[in-house]
């Protein structure tokens, strides 16, 4: 995670970057590990100077989804996502493998906690954008990968593959995604607390 100072933040320009090197999770293993899961629809999106008391003056882009189910974890109506990186008036920080939410977009998220945040879990792999079919095409789900590659392990030692992704359809990802969650019990939240914790059963 880079940390900047406020001068260096208004100085810095958002240029492209090298893919992201990063080891491919699973979705059982995102269903399973993520603090939640949720569906719905981004109402905003945008980008705040934030002061953190140890890393200093940082952009986050913070993202407000409509929520229509909670797949696993609980909360109410709506959910703020907080990404590290983000752009102002022509200036930030750009993380090549950061999600991009764009309002009115239709999302499946699978998101993590920290530092007090929920951030999507493993970067761009846990977004999922919800594409509607037209003339009887199904509705299907699928992630941007471009600015992400995978390592991977094999016979012939290690190799960086460019990320990629298949359509899968809406409903058969959903009950599949439910089914890995569904071990998960959510307790009530404690008093002053912000949300439900999970255990498995």
């Amino acid at each position: 995670m880079r940390s900047l100072s406020l001068a260096a933040l208004l100085t810095l320009l958002a240029s492209p970057a090298a893919a992201t090197v990063m080891v491919e999770v699973p979705l059982d293993d995102m269903a399973r590990r993520a603090d939640a899961i949720v569906v719905g629809r981004v109402v905003a999106s945008e980008v705040r100077v934030v002061l953190d008391p140890v890393r200093g003056a940082e952009p986050h882009t913070l993202t407000e989804l409509r929520v229509t189910e909670w797949i696993a974890g609980a909360g109410g109506a709506a959910v703020v996502i907080d990404e590290l990186g983000g752009e102002l008036a022509g200036q930030g920080l750009a993380i090549a493998g950061t999600p991009v939410y764009r309002p009115g977009e239709e999302v499946v998220v699978f998101l993590e906690r920290a530092d007090g945040r929920l951030r999507t879990f493993a970067m761009a792999q846990g977004r999922f954008e919800i594409r509607r079919g037209v003339g009887g095409v199904p509705d299907y789900v699928t992630r941007d990968l471009s600015d992400v590659a995978f390592v991977r392990w094999g016979a012939g030692g290690m190799t960086v593959d460019h990320g990629h992704d298949v359509p899968v359809a809406l409903e058969v990802f959903i009950e599949h995604v439910r089914r890995l969650a569904a071990p998960r019990v959510t307790l009530p939240a404690s008093p002053g607390g912000a949300g439900g914790r999970e255990v498995s059963r």
